[in-house]
């Protein structure tokens, strides 16, 4: 468990959960929330400047756990 404010730094953890005003909004793997049109995650990332980057890591860590679990 980690708690963070740079994106980078959980982009390619398990699942994310993405609080609102201290409640619970989002949660889901990095590459679904990244993809939610008008999730808060995908706002988040958009506004960093380094959306392109971290969609790329997003669908690589989902591209890897599906090569393992196979």
């Amino acid at each position: 468990l980690i708690v963070a404010h740079r994106l980078r730094t959980v982009i390619d953890y398990d699942r994310l959960i993405v609080l609102d005003k201290g409640e619970l909004a989002e949660f889901d793997t990095p590459l679904n929330l990244i993809q939610k049109e008008g999730g808060i995650f995908r706002q988040m990332c958009l506004k960093s400047g380094t959306f392109t980057e971290l969609e790329a890591v997003a669908k690589a860590k989902a591209e890897r756990d599906t090569r393992s679990s196979q």
